[in-house]
């Protein structure tokens, strides 16, 4: 009888005792994948739970702190800087002494006959002998150019990416600001239509006691609650973009995505910052003084002429001592003491073209690094300009929206006395409650874009973190 498996004696049992296995496995597949699941579920829980819980009414400065802790790109820039950091650590030590123990105990063996010698009846291998040495070793170079200008080289280097730190906490600042203003806009909107929807339901209660004393019709009473419905379905738009914004806000400043609070911080929109816009030269001045990625593009330059100067200075002669002092002799039991102290003097003749090379391209380094300094330059001044700009066109745009808010507000009133007295119906009414709630939507807007204005012009300058309160 053929057996397949052992301890199965036939082919229906071979096939029970496979599809068991088959269950089996299935059954610990799927174990494995929940388990998976699970783990996976439970780190993305811990990783929420670690992320700060925001206030219940959330300041502009409070927000800028979380940001300002926990930003991604901050974080990224500072890895930047502490890679450059170590770096610089590195090009400094060649400057510095190198202090190296070396110890090791050997024993050798020679053939007389490898080295030629052939002697009769003598063996012809020598040893085993012992050999021993241990000592400390150090070696300093007094002269090298080339490596003092990488040193410095690698300094400069430092204070770009030191520079870029200080950028990016200005641009982190910048988007903070602007959608804290985007959430104070939608819940400005919001806030207005609230008023909004309770004025249209005063006028149309009005309406409708007119129409219950036979004063008005019941058209009048329709048109009253159409204002009512579309004032209401506004208001819930702006509602969910009020909760939309709020949880962009959270997702910004790495804390815990919620809607559950509430922004009031008046200070977004920038009333204190002391800003002038009288003098576009002066603020461009200022901007290449202060802006942060401009000096540290300048650190750029600064550092790919140092590498031109110390690719060129390996082509000088450099000055090497080493010192070294130790036991030396056969075991080390056996042995004396010995050193040793030498002086040696470096002089390219032939590279093979490699100075040449690397000369090359540390030119072509410095012609791009000025290059990315020219345009980075061009860029503060368009930034600068156009921040100005908006910042004047935003400053009228307020004063004129204020005094349509004001002119709409008075149209509501007479036209609400005409139609108590009866003079008209209430179209008027609901059209000047219309162009009411379109001004002050408006009115907001405008305030919405000089904050953001305000921003930009404080980031073109680069004062953003400084200007606003943290």
């Amino acid at each position: 009888m053929t057996r397949f498996v052992k301890g199965c004696s036939s082919p229906l049992v071979f096939g029970r005792w496979f599809e068991t296995r088959q269950g089996y496995s299935k059954m610990l597949l799927s174990m494995t994948v929940r388990s998976s699941l699970v783990l996976l579920l439970a780190i993305i829980s811990a990783a929420a739970q670690d992320r700060p819980q925001l206030p219940a009414d959330l300041r502009l400065s409070q927000a800028l702190r979380l940001a300002l802790s926990n930003s991604t790109l901050i974080r990224t820039a500072q890895a930047r800087l502490d890679q450059a950091t170590g770096q610089h650590e590195q090009s400094r030590s060649s400057l510095l002494p190198q202090v190296n123990v070396v110890a090791g105990q050997s024993y050798l063996t020679a053939s007389l006959i490898g080295l030629g010698i052939d002697i009769p009846n003598v063996p012809g291998r020598l040893g085993p002998s012992g050999s021993m040495d241990a000592r400390i070793v150090v070696t300093q170079d007094l002269l090298n150019i080339a490596n003092l200008r990488e040193w410095q080289t690698a300094g400069s280097r430092l204070d770009s990416s030191r520079f870029m730190v200080n950028d990016a906490r200005e641009y982190v600042t910048l988007t903070v600001v602007s959608v804290y203003l985007d959430a104070l806009k939608a819940k400005a909107s919001r806030d207005s239509l609230v008023e909004q929807t309770r004025l249209a339901q005063e006028l149309y209660q009005i309406t409708r006691d007119r129409v219950n004393r036979g004063a008005s019709a019941e058209l009048d009473a329709n048109r009253a609650m159409q204002q009512v419905n579309s004032l209401e379905q506004q208001r819930q738009q702006f509602e969910q973009g009020y909760v939309a914004t709020k949880l962009n806000l959270a997702s910004i400043l790495q804390a815990r995505v919620t809607s559950e609070f509430d922004v009031s911080d008046p200070a977004a929109y920038g009333d204190m910052l002391q800003q002038t816009t009288s003098d576009p030269s002066a603020a461009i001045q200022s901007a290449l003084a202060s802006r942060a990625d401009y000096r540290s593009a300048a650190a750029n330059v600064k550092a790919a002429e140092l590498h031109v100067r110390s690719v060129k200075s390996s082509r000088l002669p450099s000055l090497r001592i080493l010192l070294s002092d130790g036991q030396s002799g056969s075991t080390p039991v056996h042995n004396i003491n010995t050193y040793k102290f030498e002086g040696a003097l470096f002089f390219p003749i032939f590279t093979g073209g490699r100075i040449s090379g690397e000369t090359e391209e540390a030119e072509g380094a410095l012609r791009e690094a000025r290059t990315s300094l020219d345009e980075t330059g061009s860029q503060i001044e368009k930034d600068v300009l156009t921040a100005i700009s908006g910042v004047e066109w935003a400053l009228k745009e307020v004063e004129t929206s204020t005094g349509n808010v004001t002119l709409s507000r008075q149209e509501v009133e007479l036209t609400r006395a005409r139609f108590t007295q009866g003079i008209s119906d209430n179209t008027e009414l609901v059209n000047a409650q219309t162009r009411l709630s379109q001004a002050e939507e408006a009115h907001i807007g405008a305030q919405y874009t000089l904050g953001v204005a305000r921003a930009n012009l404080a980031r073109a300058i680069g004062v953003a973190e400084t200007s606003y309160p943290k």
